[in-house]
């Protein structure tokens, strides 16, 4: 997993939603944002075996506008 890895939440309240990793913490734990409740300058510790990785890598996001823009298109499929 690397950051700007777009992930989709297997565990807990956000269950099925799709984040984008910000930050490797360590080998089991990362940080996640979808702009919205977890903004890019406050993202979320989550454990990776609660995490399900996509294909889908975000080359570059500088504003939580643009995160969410992205994480809709790509929720929606397009």
């Amino acid at each position: 997993m690397t950051v700007g890895t777009v992930v989709i939440v297997k565990a807990g309240k956000e269950k099925g939603k799709p984040f984008v990793v910000t930050e490797i913490v360590s080998e089991r734990s990362v940080r996640i944002a979808d702009g919205k409740r977890r903004s890019l300058e406050r993202p979320k510790l989550k454990n990776i075996i609660h995490l399900q990785r996509t294909n889908t890598v975000i080359d570059e996001i500088t504003t939580d506008r643009q995160l969410r823009q992205f994480l809709t298109a790509f929720q929606s499929g397009g």
